[in-house]
């Protein structure tokens, strides 16, 4: 078992809507989620009452100041719960730096918020919670839970404290969203007849995957493949994805959702039978193989209105949470440091946990 079991475990405690993630901006989504879960889950923030930031830090929100250091630290907790990393490329890093800077600032105010709102998180409620965790995800029990946490550099206490935010946001987004209106029948009808063309059980693509850690190792196997070297044998000896090597690379029929995107686009447009790659994810260097293609099939209105009543309904409190926490950003005084300043200070990032 590994971090990716528990982080989706705990991600199932939040309410659908209190993340924001706008689809095809998945990379985004991860650098946000991870920054605003490492800003309130022990970062150590200093208070400050000077009118200006002081000399090392990256940002203000009213009161608390955020230093350099600290953010950093930050930065490398996430890399550890998320396998968030910074960009290599001078542009590509400023970006996520101000990113990063920004989701930290949101995840501050929603915490202030909080607090002034006297909204809690039960301790009894976290350990309760994490209780669940070791149980359903660990046949092993804590022992197992233990190592998969160590192994990735992860303490208990940074856990707890997720699953505490966790708890705490979800009760203020309920607060925030209780007089979102309820959606009617009418509503749902009509998002049928202008989203028919979503309403579709999603083409999925069976996929063979070779995983390698170089671009060189990737383009002496792609020229094996070509010259006609089986798919299989070499995913066996050469992949360094021990789930799936044996099995000859084998991942299965998914969806484009379910893979990262630059490995979605090449596999999506490769014909049946076709190699794709060298991609480059965050997991390495990857050649594809599409062993098979099943269609998208459309759905009728019967078997889509209870799921899309539930999405119009996330939507409609997600709105609402995006304008308050709007209001909130605007009203609240955030300074920035000239390295970790946005584009616009006083918008609300795409993704806010």
């Amino acid at each position: 078992m590994d971090w990716t079991s528990i982080k989706e475990t705990a991600r199932r405690l939040v309410p659908a809507g209190t993340a924001l993630v706008p689809s095809g901006r998945g990379r985004t989504a991860a650098l946000m989620v991870g920054i605003a879960v490492a800003a309130t889950s022990g970062g150590h923030l200093v208070v400050d009452r000077l009118t200006g930031l002081p000399e090392g830090a990256v940002l203000r929100v009213n009161d608390v100041v955020l230093s350099e250091a600290d953010f950093q630290g930050q930065v490398d907790e996430i890399k550890a719960l998320y396998g968030v990393e910074q960009p290599s490329e001078d542009a590509d890093r400023d970006r996520f730096r101000r990113d990063a800077a920004q989701a930290t600032a949101a995840s501050l105010v929603v915490e202030q918020a909080a607090a002034e709102q006297n909204v809690v998180g039960p301790e009894t409620e976290v350990q309760d919670a994490l209780a669940r965790i070791v149980e359903r995800e660990f046949p092993g029990g804590r022992a197992d839970f233990v190592r998969a946490l160590g192994n990735l550099g992860v303490s208990e206490p940074d856990l707890t404290a997720e699953l505490h935010r966790q708890l705490v946001t979800s009760r203020l987004f309920e607060q925030v969203t209780a007089g979102v209106p309820p959606v009617t029948d009418q509503d749902v009808r009509t998002a049928f007849d202008e989203r028919r063309d979503q309403m579709q059980v999603p083409e999925q693509r069976e996929l063979r995957n070779i995983v390698v850690d170089s671009r060189d190792k990737a383009d002496d196997l792609r020229r094996r493949l070509d010259d006609g070297a089986d798919f299989a044998t070499l995913a066996r000896a050469d992949s360094m994805d021990e789930s799936t090597k044996q099995a000859g690379g084998a991942l299965g029929k998914l969806p484009a959702t379910a893979l990262d995107q630059p490995f979605a686009d090449a596999a999506f447009t490769t014909p049946s039978g076709g190699l794709f790659g060298p991609v480059q994810t965050r997991f390495g260097w990857n050649l594809g193989q599409v062993a098979g293609i099943t269609p998208a099939v459309p759905l009728t209105f019967e078997q889509v209105a209870e799921n899309l009543r539930a999405t119009l309904t996330d939507e409609r409190a997600g709105d609402a949470w995006r304008e308050w926490l709007g209001e909130r950003i605007r009203d609240a005084r955030i300074d920035y440091g000239d390295d970790y300043r946005p584009a616009d200070p006083d918008s609300v990032p795409d993704v806010v946990r």
